[in-house]
């Protein structure tokens, strides 16, 4: 989510115990743009396989579900702790959690964490520690006293929270190198390490980078689930993404306008889009000679335009690829290459025209699936990239 100039990059990479799914920790994000918030939850079931991987999604799941409730993060935790099944033999809570709350309309940072590793804070590449307060409270189910922590300051951009659950900081237990485990404080040394050699690393490279480096002290069998869930507060990145001729003349020059002065990716969709853009700059429109995809039409170049091709076949061949995005994650040609560029930005304005080229009923089906394109379109990225996706009509 942006607010005040910052957004929030996340990502969480993940290994089964024994390489066996299911991974019986459960990772969650979502944002509140209504409550301006932004919610991590990282939840450690009890053991392995099913059984942990339904408790540590229960747990997350009921967080989640009163993130936007008017009670503290304390109340809540409190509420879900007591609601949680508990361990008959051990006497203890079947999940751990780590939650991080980012307030965007004051640019504060709440954490709340049960026995899950503490969290690492870097300020840029500095190790920040973290200040926390302890909430002893009985467990009404067991009559023990149990603890958990939270702390809260305000977030900086270049800010990095870095949650993990125990089989990061236990990896390689019992090995000569680590016979206690690998421990908090070289896995600390291993963050800021990584980070002095790259600090403009993305949050799922960042934990790519830490899940493999746990895994290796496993020998390449992970004895327990793993997590390694990396947030970044930064700038957003932006990009514009244009399609169908604007109705009147007046607002081809408006969106001209917005185009030469976007601080981002320009993609214009559509021949007749771009020579009015190309008119209204005053420079040529090139067509290149041929396409790397023998399915669509071969791309335009505008100066001052990241990228230009055409219409509807792209733009159906584009909402195909991130629909199936897993399945077929890269390839050649203008389709995909709109799509890395939406998938590299964080915000993304799609500019839709409103105005029919002529008044013939087959130009008027094909607007009309345009735009139904372009809508499928930003909600497969708003649901399942996590962009924010604006749409605006002309």
């Amino acid at each position: 989510m942006k607010q005040s100039g910052l957004f929030v990059e996340t990502a969480c990479k993940q290994a089964c115990h024994g390489n066996h799914a299911p991974c019986g920790d459960k990772f969650l994000q979502q944002q509140f743009p209504a409550h301006g918030h932004t919610v991590v939850i990282l939840s450690d079931g009890m053991g392995q396989g099913v059984k942990a991987h339904l408790l540590s999604t229960l747990t997350a799941s009921i967080f989640m579900g009163m993130a936007g409730a008017p009670q503290s993060i304390e109340e809540t935790a409190r509420t879900v702790m007591q609601t949680l099944p508990v361990c008959r033999v051990r006497k203890i809570s079947y999940s751990t959690f780590s939650i991080v709350d980012i307030d965007h309309r004051n640019d504060t940072i709440r954490l709340i964490e049960y026995d899950n590793p503490q969290a690492f804070l870097f300020r840029g590449t500095t190790p920040m520690e973290i200040e926390r307060t302890a909430h002893p409270y009985p467990n009404l189910q067991t009559g023990r006293l149990q603890t958990f922590y939270t702390s809260r300051f305000t977030m900086q951009r270049g800010d990095r929270i870095v949650l993990t659950t125990d089989g990061v900081t236990q990896s390689g237990l019992g090995t000569d190198r680590y016979p206690f485990g690998w421990g908090r404080d070289n896995v600390a040394r291993f963050l800021h390490d990584l980070l002095c050699r790259r600090p403009d690393i993305t949050s799922a490279a960042l934990a790519r980078r830490l899940l493999d480096a746990t895994v290796e002290n496993d020998a390449g069998t992970p004895r327990d689930d793993i997590s390694c869930a990396a947030i970044h507060i930064r700038e957003p990145r932006l990009a514009m993404l244009c399609s169908c001729p604007p109705s009147l003349s007046q607002e081809i020059a408006l969106l001209a306008e917005r185009l030469r002065t976007f601080d981002g990716y320009r993609i214009v969709c559509g021949h007749l889009l771009a020579e009015q853009i190309a008119r209204s700059w005053n420079v040529p429109l090139r067509q290149r000679l041929t396409s790397t995809d023998p399915e669509l039409p071969p791309q335009w170049d505008i100066e001052g335009l990241d990228l230009v091709t055409e219409g509807l076949l792209t733009l159906s061949k584009v909402l195909e690829i991130l629909q199936h995005y897993d399945e077929t994650p890269t390839g050649r040609g203008p389709a995909y290459h709109i799509c890395e560029l939406l998938l590299a930005s964080d915000r993304i304005e799609i500019v839709v025209g409103m105005r029919r080229s002529n008044t013939a009923i087959a130009d008027t089906e094909t607007l009309i699936l345009r735009r139904k394109v372009l809508g499928a379109i930003a909600q497969t990225l708003e649901t399942q990239f996590a962009k924010q996706v604006v749409t605006t009509y002309l």
